[in-house]
Protein backbone atom coordinates (compact mmCIF):
# COMPACT_ATOMS: atom_id res chain seq x y z
CA UNK A 1 0.00 0.00 0.00
CA UNK A 2 1.39 3.61 -0.73
CA UNK A 3 2.26 6.04 2.15
CA UNK A 4 1.09 10.08 2.17
CA UNK A 5 2.00 11.51 5.39
CA UNK A 6 1.18 15.00 6.80
CA UNK A 7 2.55 16.60 9.71
CA UNK A 8 3.77 19.87 10.81
CA UNK A 9 7.21 21.00 10.68
CA UNK A 10 9.29 19.53 13.39
CA UNK A 11 7.10 16.58 13.86
CA UNK A 12 9.19 13.64 12.78
CA UNK A 13 7.89 12.95 9.29
CA UNK A 14 11.56 12.68 7.88
CA UNK A 15 12.11 10.58 10.06
CA UNK A 16 8.99 8.39 9.83
CA UNK A 17 9.46 8.03 6.56
CA UNK A 18 12.93 7.29 7.03
CA UNK A 19 11.79 4.22 9.13
CA UNK A 20 8.91 3.08 6.50
CA UNK A 21 11.41 3.40 3.89
CA UNK A 22 13.94 1.78 5.06
CA UNK A 23 11.22 -1.71 6.56
CA UNK A 24 9.04 -1.94 4.13
CA UNK A 25 8.22 -2.06 0.31
CA UNK A 26 5.54 0.50 0.44
CA UNK A 27 5.78 3.38 -1.54
CA UNK A 28 6.07 6.86 0.16
CA UNK A 29 4.01 9.12 -2.09
CA UNK A 30 6.17 12.68 -2.51
CA UNK A 31 6.10 15.40 -0.53
CA UNK A 32 8.96 18.16 -0.44
CA UNK A 33 10.23 19.87 -3.66
CA UNK A 34 12.62 17.75 -4.14
CA UNK A 35 10.53 14.47 -4.41
CA UNK A 36 7.70 16.42 -6.60
CA UNK A 37 9.89 18.48 -9.43
CA UNK A 38 13.66 17.27 -9.13
CA UNK A 39 14.06 20.29 -11.83
CA UNK A 40 12.57 23.10 -9.67
CA UNK A 41 15.25 21.78 -6.90
CA UNK A 42 17.74 22.23 -9.53
CA UNK A 43 16.16 25.79 -10.57
CA UNK A 44 15.73 26.75 -7.00
CA UNK A 45 19.46 25.84 -6.07
CA UNK A 46 20.76 28.21 -8.73
CA UNK A 47 18.81 30.78 -7.73
CA UNK A 48 20.33 30.52 -4.49
CA UNK A 49 23.51 30.95 -5.38
CA UNK A 50 22.15 33.88 -7.25
CA UNK A 51 20.98 35.12 -3.66
CA UNK A 52 17.43 35.13 -4.36
CA UNK A 53 15.70 36.69 -1.07
CA UNK A 54 13.66 34.20 1.69
CA UNK A 55 10.36 35.23 0.34
CA UNK A 56 11.64 34.48 -3.57
CA UNK A 57 12.69 30.96 -2.42
CA UNK A 58 9.38 30.16 -0.96
CA UNK A 59 7.26 31.47 -3.68
CA UNK A 60 9.51 29.77 -6.09
CA UNK A 61 8.80 26.28 -4.01
CA UNK A 62 5.07 27.64 -3.52
CA UNK A 63 4.62 27.49 -7.39
CA UNK A 64 6.06 23.80 -7.82
CA UNK A 65 3.08 22.75 -5.40
CA UNK A 66 0.62 25.15 -6.82
CA UNK A 67 -2.46 23.08 -8.12
CA UNK A 68 -0.98 19.51 -7.47
CA UNK A 69 -3.51 16.82 -6.22
CA UNK A 70 -3.69 15.49 -2.66
CA UNK A 71 -1.20 12.58 -3.22
CA UNK A 72 1.99 15.26 -4.28
CA UNK A 73 1.10 17.45 -1.53
CA UNK A 74 3.29 19.38 0.48
CA UNK A 75 3.82 17.27 3.48
CA UNK A 76 3.55 20.11 6.16
CA UNK A 77 0.33 21.61 4.57
CA UNK A 78 -3.13 21.96 6.02
CA UNK A 79 -5.29 19.17 4.60
CA UNK A 80 -8.10 21.06 2.94
CA UNK A 81 -7.75 19.12 -0.77
CA UNK A 82 -9.67 17.04 -2.97
CA UNK A 83 -10.31 13.07 -2.08
CA UNK A 84 -12.31 12.23 -5.37
CA UNK A 85 -9.45 10.72 -7.07
CA UNK A 86 -7.90 8.92 -3.70
CA UNK A 87 -8.05 5.38 -4.07
CA UNK A 88 -8.01 2.59 -1.09
CA UNK A 89 -4.50 1.56 -2.22
CA UNK A 90 -3.32 4.51 -0.32
CA UNK A 91 -2.88 4.98 3.56
CA UNK A 92 -2.76 8.48 5.31
CA UNK A 93 -0.76 8.97 8.29
CA UNK A 94 -0.60 12.25 10.20
CA UNK A 95 2.08 13.03 12.58
CA UNK A 96 1.19 15.48 15.53
CA UNK A 97 3.26 16.74 18.64
CA UNK A 98 2.61 17.91 22.04
CA UNK A 99 1.82 21.54 21.47
CA UNK A 100 4.42 22.68 23.90
CA UNK A 101 6.88 20.65 22.76
CA UNK A 102 5.95 21.78 19.42
CA UNK A 103 6.63 24.91 20.23
CA UNK A 104 9.91 24.31 21.42
CA UNK A 105 11.28 23.13 18.35
CA UNK A 106 9.99 25.56 16.01
CA UNK A 107 11.33 28.03 18.07
CA UNK A 108 14.91 25.82 17.79
CA UNK A 109 13.94 25.59 13.92
CA UNK A 110 11.73 28.18 12.50
CA UNK A 111 11.49 26.40 8.98
CA UNK A 112 10.21 28.42 6.22
CA UNK A 113 10.29 31.52 8.46
CA UNK A 114 9.67 34.73 6.95
CA UNK A 115 10.29 37.25 9.16
CA UNK A 116 13.35 37.97 12.10
CA UNK A 117 12.93 35.71 15.14
CA UNK A 118 12.20 37.31 18.50
CA UNK A 119 14.81 36.23 20.71
CA UNK A 120 12.45 34.61 23.95
CA UNK A 121 10.31 32.02 23.59
CA UNK A 122 7.58 33.75 25.26
CA UNK A 123 8.46 36.85 22.25
CA UNK A 124 8.14 33.51 19.99
CA UNK A 125 5.12 32.37 21.31
CA UNK A 126 3.49 35.88 20.70
CA UNK A 127 4.91 36.44 17.41
CA UNK A 128 2.92 36.58 13.84
CA UNK A 129 4.35 34.24 11.73
CA UNK A 130 3.46 34.60 7.86
CA UNK A 131 2.40 31.58 6.09
CA UNK A 132 3.45 30.31 2.82
CA UNK A 133 0.99 29.92 -0.07
CA UNK A 134 1.54 25.88 0.34
CA UNK A 135 0.60 25.78 3.51
CA UNK A 136 -2.74 26.38 2.73
CA UNK A 137 -4.47 28.14 4.74
CA UNK A 138 -6.81 31.51 4.56
CA UNK A 139 -4.87 33.65 6.98
CA UNK A 140 -1.48 35.17 6.00
CA UNK A 141 -0.19 35.64 9.81
CA UNK A 142 -0.70 33.06 12.78
CA UNK A 143 0.44 33.16 16.57
CA UNK A 144 2.52 29.71 16.25
CA UNK A 145 0.41 27.96 18.46
CA UNK A 146 -2.60 28.87 16.48
CA UNK A 147 -0.65 27.51 13.16
CA UNK A 148 -0.36 24.61 14.73
CA UNK A 149 -4.25 24.35 16.16
CA UNK A 150 -5.22 25.32 12.32
CA UNK A 151 -2.67 22.37 10.84
CA UNK A 152 -4.87 20.00 13.29
CA UNK A 153 -8.23 21.08 12.31
CA UNK A 154 -7.26 20.32 9.07
CA UNK A 155 -6.56 16.89 9.39
CA UNK A 156 -9.52 16.23 11.28
CA UNK A 157 -11.20 17.86 8.03
CA UNK A 158 -9.57 15.19 6.26
CA UNK A 159 -10.00 12.26 8.42
CA UNK A 160 -14.01 13.28 7.59
CA UNK A 161 -13.13 13.04 3.96
CA UNK A 162 -11.51 9.85 4.28
CA UNK A 163 -14.02 8.38 6.96
CA UNK A 164 -16.49 8.95 4.36
CA UNK A 165 -14.48 6.99 1.73
CA UNK A 166 -13.47 4.04 3.44
CA UNK A 167 -9.83 5.50 3.16
CA UNK A 168 -8.06 4.24 6.18
CA UNK A 169 -5.23 6.42 8.00
CA UNK A 170 -3.18 6.28 10.87
CA UNK A 171 -1.93 9.47 13.99
CA UNK A 172 1.29 8.84 15.07
CA UNK A 173 2.49 10.59 18.33
CA UNK A 174 6.02 12.35 17.73
CA UNK A 175 6.55 11.36 21.43
CA UNK A 176 6.10 7.48 20.96
CA UNK A 177 7.68 7.71 17.90
CA UNK A 178 10.66 8.67 19.32
CA UNK A 179 10.42 6.76 22.23
CA UNK A 180 9.59 3.09 20.97
CA UNK A 181 10.67 3.22 17.08
CA UNK A 182 9.41 -0.34 16.59
CA UNK A 183 6.23 -0.57 18.16
CA UNK A 184 5.23 2.68 16.18
CA UNK A 185 6.24 0.78 12.87
CA UNK A 186 3.80 -2.28 14.04
CA UNK A 187 1.12 0.35 14.40
CA UNK A 188 1.76 0.93 10.69
CA UNK A 189 2.75 -2.38 9.78
CA UNK A 190 -0.84 -4.07 8.34
CA UNK A 191 -0.56 -1.17 6.17
CA UNK A 192 2.39 -1.75 4.55
CA UNK A 193 3.80 -3.32 1.67
CA UNK A 194 6.06 -6.43 2.73
CA UNK A 195 7.06 -4.81 6.00
CA UNK A 196 10.23 -5.99 7.56
CA UNK A 197 10.52 -9.17 10.42
CA UNK A 198 14.38 -7.89 11.29
CA UNK A 199 12.86 -4.30 12.50
CA UNK A 200 16.16 -1.67 11.66
CA UNK A 201 16.12 1.64 14.03
CA UNK A 202 16.81 4.81 13.18
CA UNK A 203 19.70 5.13 15.14
CA UNK A 204 20.45 8.62 14.73
CA UNK A 205 18.57 11.85 13.85
CA UNK A 206 17.79 13.14 10.38
CA UNK A 207 18.93 16.46 11.42
CA UNK A 208 21.15 16.50 13.86
CA UNK A 209 23.76 13.64 13.65
CA UNK A 210 25.35 14.08 17.16
CA UNK A 211 21.64 13.23 18.65
CA UNK A 212 20.93 9.06 19.03
CA UNK A 213 17.53 7.26 19.54
CA UNK A 214 18.74 6.99 23.37
CA UNK A 215 18.93 10.70 23.57
CA UNK A 216 15.41 11.29 22.20
CA UNK A 217 13.26 8.32 24.13
CA UNK A 218 15.05 10.22 27.41
CA UNK A 219 14.65 13.72 26.14
CA UNK A 220 10.80 12.79 25.27
CA UNK A 221 9.88 10.31 27.70
CA UNK A 222 11.02 12.04 30.81
CA UNK A 223 10.16 15.87 29.35
CA UNK A 224 13.60 17.61 29.68
CA UNK A 225 12.56 20.28 27.58
CA UNK A 226 10.65 21.63 30.02
CA UNK A 227 13.57 21.74 31.84
CA UNK A 228 15.77 23.24 28.80
CA UNK A 229 12.87 25.69 28.50
CA UNK A 230 10.99 26.57 31.97
CA UNK A 231 9.39 29.70 30.10
CA UNK A 232 7.51 27.13 28.05
CA UNK A 233 4.93 27.01 31.66
CA UNK A 234 4.29 31.06 30.99
CA UNK A 235 2.69 29.96 27.07
CA UNK A 236 -0.95 30.73 27.10
CA UNK A 237 -2.74 27.67 24.81
CA UNK A 238 -4.98 29.14 22.07
CA UNK A 239 -8.57 29.93 23.58
CA UNK A 240 -9.70 27.08 20.74
CA UNK A 241 -7.38 24.74 22.53
CA UNK A 242 -9.66 21.83 23.03
CA UNK A 243 -8.52 20.79 19.33
CA UNK A 244 -5.04 19.65 20.72
CA UNK A 245 -6.99 17.44 23.25
CA UNK A 246 -8.58 15.76 20.63
CA UNK A 247 -5.09 14.27 19.31
CA UNK A 248 -4.42 13.56 23.23
CA UNK A 249 -3.06 16.15 24.49
CA UNK A 250 -4.84 17.72 27.73
CA UNK A 251 -4.76 21.77 27.99
CA UNK A 252 -1.95 22.87 30.16
CA UNK A 253 -0.62 19.39 30.42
Amino acid sequence: MKIKVFGERNTGTNALMTVIRGNSKSVVLPSVLAEVSPQARQNLAIMMRMGISTKGKEQLIDAAFKGRPILEQWKHAATYFDVATVNDDVHFVFTVRHPLSWLIGLFQKPYHLLVEKPASLIDFAKMDWETVSRDNLPKKTYKPLELYAAKLRSYRDLMDKLDHKGIGYTVIKFEDFVTDQMQAFQTLSPHLDAPSGMFRELTRSTKEASKDSAFYRNYYANEVWRDEFPDINKVQLPEDGDIFKSFGYAPGS
